[in-house]
């Protein structure tokens, strides 16, 4: 055996232990994956046709060489197939792998051109070289044939590698599929090239060695692995580019509940570095987490909980675990997403201290605070309580008749009733109130209806007036419960502005960490909020505007009502409303709350006929009972009159609010300016066929009991 010829042995032998070791190594990556094992059983044929080939060109007979050639037909006739079998799931079209007639197929053209060498109709002879043997190809419909199917898979395999890399959106994906075709094409053109073509040509200089230039393709597979994680077995490699990109805590951790990977978030939050994290237990870093729990759910896990520093700080955490699962369906690991909710956590305790604040406001306000709910006591402060001589607990649930004196009792509840029904009645007034002992002492009550538990009820406060300086007290209690009231709204817009605005930075800068469900949850979080601040702002109107000090002059009311109807023509020029305004209409009062009156029963006409294709507003003054009475009349959604006692109470509506919009407290508005003028309102109206609000203002020269307090 010259030097040439043992060169040519050693080169194909060599060729053969790395084919045997390719298939180890890549079996030994997960030998349960699909696209492991047709890339193992693409490699077998290259072993055999490598190992037949050592044979071959060491051979000294020929017919030990026809047969080492006939052998080595078995991997050159057949690599096309399984290598396009494993080009196909690389590029995800399995769809042919499940055909059973395509499987079929490519098996028996890979058998046919087998059987055809070993009858002598591909190779017809060898021809002694000085590097072995060389082959001479018949030039035959049968050759051509073989020259076709390997033409057809290879450029088959060609195509998929390109396709994958076009339609890929992964960067990983589109170097791997690069790796496939360039190192394919480059191996099987100098292949054929030796193999086919020369000795086509009868070129017999240069031995065959397509089975050893097939290792370029097998070495790029071994840097797509190395490299890429093409694959591989972990999730670790899998999540690598996930993990790059995630501006969250995201950690992968084994089954053992070791930390694989974490990206650097982690790390930044936990002050470890990645040698530190890495191999760390999870149970060492987050509270109360049970792995074998979050592996059984098979789905995702999400908590509250915190994690440990690795300077001993506690941070609290929404914690999201998701199992990672092979195409088996069998566990691998899992991912931990947490979100760090420190601040949302401090919002919490801020809102909790502002609602421990009120409440000790409440029990410690110098007037008798409570709530009375079908003539029951539902709520009172520890003042009532002491005032009447009750504990708390006796006081709850205790009958309104047992604390009213028996000569006012019946007039007190025949007034409470027609309150509640809507009918204008005093809300301040003097009172004899039982004490649980039997006396009686004198109060100032102010009654105001109110939604308790979703039903109206009716808050009271009470200050015993029994002295001059109980009368102080009762000064200083109301302006007290305005500043309350003010401090509620004013101090809870703060934390849900919080609430809107950390939860639209969710929505855009998580939008693609969170599913369908998620993301709806935060919009309704974000519509409740906006409409708690709105119902916030109106609440700061209404106590502004009891607040307000009046200034009293003659008003033009038909020259404001001309000026509020432009205005709402101009917000929605397209609609078709007629308005009917009736000239030279005078009143004394305040201009700004009188406008304010104007505006919103004007903008409910304008909103309660929008749903008609044109409308008729109007406005206007009449006589009755020696009083003057203002109207705003429209003909558009009206309402049922059985529900007229809830128009003028706070926050209820008559409409869904997906029908027409609103807070509710536009009315209530109206009633408390109108009665701080003396007067009164009310409301007729018919469902479709519209509404008409009437008010009446105190006469210039009477005088008025502003609040029903104090006469000017």
């Amino acid at each position: 055996m010259n030097t040439l010829q043992l060169i040519t042995v050693l080169a194909n032998f060599s060729a053969f232990l790395v084919y045997v070791y390719l298939i180890w190594f890549v079996l030994n990556l997960n030998q349960k994956e699909l696209l492991n094992r047709l890339c193992a059983l693409a490699f077998v044929p290259f072993a055999i046709w490598s190992f037949a080939f050592t044979f071959l060109h060491s051979s000294t007979s020929l017919n030990v060489a026809k047969l080492s050639m006939n052998v080595a037909s078995i991997g050159w006739c057949s690599f096309p197939v399984f290598a396009f079998w494993f080009y196909s799931a690389f590029s995800h079209h399995e769809k042919l792998l499940k055909s059973k007639s395509f499987i079929a197929t490519c098996l028996l053209l890979a058998a046919f051109f087998t059987y055809q060498q070993w009858n002598g109709n591909l190779i017809v002879d060898l021809l002694r070289q000085p590097y072995g043997w060389s082959s001479v190809w018949a030039i035959s419909p049968k050759s051509i044939g073989f020259s076709t199917y390997y033409i057809l898979f290879v450029v088959g395999c060609m195509y998929f590698a390109l396709d994958f890399e076009r339609r890929s959106n992964s960067v990983r994906e589109r170097k791997q599929a690069r790796i496939f075709y360039v190192s394919a094409l480059v191996s099987l053109i100098l292949g054929t090239m030796t193999d086919v073509i020369l000795p086509m040509l009868a070129v017999g200089t240069i031995p065959p060695l397509a089975d050893v230039f097939i290792l370029l393709w097998a070495v790029g597979l071994v840097y797509a692995v190395k490299r890429y994680g093409f694959m591989g077995l972990t999730p670790a490699t899998a999540a690598e580019d996930i993990l790059s990109t995630v501006a969250d805590s995201l950690m992968l951790i084994g089954l053992d509940g070791k930390i694989v990977l974490a990206n650097r978030k982690v790390h930044d939050l936990l002050g470890y570095t990645e040698e530190e994290l890495k191999g760390k237990d999870i149970v060492s870093i987050v509270s109360g987490i049970e792995m074998t729990t979050v592996v059984e759910s098979g789905g995702v896990y999400s908590n509250e909980t915190t994690f440990l520093t690795k300077g001993g700080e506690q941070i609290p955490v929404l914690l999201s675990g998701s199992v990672v699962k092979d195409r088996e369906d069998e566990a691998v690991g899992v991912v931990l997403t947490a979100l760090d909710i420190t601040r949302r956590k401090e919002m919490e305790q801020e809102l909790k201290a502002s609602e421990e604040k009120y409440r000790t406001l409440v029990d410690h306000a110098l007037a008798g605070i409570g709530i009375h709910q079908d003539n029951r006591i539902v709520f009172a402060n520890q003042r009532m309580a002491t005032m009447l001589g009750y504990t708390l607990e006796e006081l709850i649930g205790l009958p309104i008749t047992d604390l009213i004196h028996p000569e006012e009792r019946s007039a007190v509840l025949a007034r409470a009733q027609r309150r509640q029904l809507g009918h204008p009645e005093p809300e301040t007034y003097e009172i004899r109130l039982l004490k649980k002992d039997g006396s009686f002492f004198y109060a100032l009550i102010s009654n105001g209806l109110i939604e308790y538990d979703g039903r109206v009820a009716t808050l009271i406060t009470i200050s015993d007036i029994t002295d001059t300086k109980a009368r102080k007290e009762l000064e200083e209690a109301n302006r007290e419960l305005e500043a309350f009231s003010y401090s509620v709204s004013h101090d809870l817009r703060a934390p849900l502005r919080s609430m809107d605005g950390f939860s639209q930075m969710l929505l855009e800068d998580y939008a693609d960490k969170l599913d369908d469900q998620g993301k709806d949850y935060l919009r309704r979080i974000r519509a409740a909020s906006q409409r708690m601040s709105q119902l916030i702002n109106d609440l700061l109107t209404l106590s502004r505007i009891s607040r307000a000090d009046m200034h009293f002059e003659e008003l033009n009311l038909t020259a404001m009502v001309e000026d509020i109807a432009a205005e709402l023509r101009q917000s929605q020029p397209e609609r078709d409303v007629k308005f009917i305004i009736e000239p030279n209409v005078m009143a004394y009062g305040d201009s700004h709350l009188l406008r304010i009156v104007l505006e919103n029963l004007l903008s409910n006409a304008w909103k309660f006929t929008s749903k008609h294709k044109s409308a008729i507003i109007e406005f206007g003054v009449k006589k009755r009972d020696g009083k003057t009475v203002y109207f705003v009349r429209d003909d558009g959604a009206g309402f049922d009159m059985a529900y007229v006692d809830k128009l003028f109470v706070p926050f209820q509506r008559l409409h869904e609010e997906h029908e027409f919009e609103g807070t509710g407290i536009g009315l209530a508005t109206v009633q408390r300016i109108v009665r701080r003028h003396g007067g009164t309102v009310w409301a007729e109206g018919e469902v479709e066929k519209g509404a008409t609000f009437y008010f009446t203002l105190r006469e210039r020269g009477r005088r008025l009991c502003i609040e029903n307090l104090f006469c000017s």
